[in-house]
């Protein structure tokens, strides 16, 4: 076998405003979704609206902006649904992740508490 050089590839950076947008964002596009996501979990801490009423809305934004995002052709109003739905996932899944976290927290320490205390029984009779 001949050792044959890797063929030579050509990144040529796109033309035009809109391409070279459309490529910023695509690199950004989970730093932007994170971004808008702290965003509205600071105007859900200021404004304090139901926080059913909030994770609702974030979900309804979600499902939307990706039923969109899949139904569209490439460009940027894509790439912005797709960070809006990023965002949006953040916003819907973190506190879930918390809430279970903690639900199984209390759960784990109600059973340690009752295990010590049915050692605290057995040891006294």
């Amino acid at each position: 076998m001949r050792d044959v050089p890797p063929p030579l590839v050509i990144d040529e950076p796109p033309r035009g405003v809109r391409g070279r947008t459309r490529a910023w964002l695509r690199g950004r596009r989970f730093l932007l979704a994170a971004v808008l996501a702290l965003v509205e979990v600071v105007a859900v801490i200021v404004w304090r609206p139901s926080l059913l009423l909030a994770a609702a809305g974030a979900f309804i934004v979600l499902v939307l902006a990706v039923a969109l995002a899949t139904r569209i052709g490439p460009g940027l109003g894509r790439d912005l649904l797709w960070v809006v739905a990023g965002a949006q996932a953040l916003v819907v899944v973190v506190p879930v992740v918390i809430g279970t976290s903690l639900f199984l927290g209390i759960i784990l320490a109600a059973v340690l508490i009752l295990g010590l205390v049915l050692i605290a029984f057995r040891m006294r009779v």
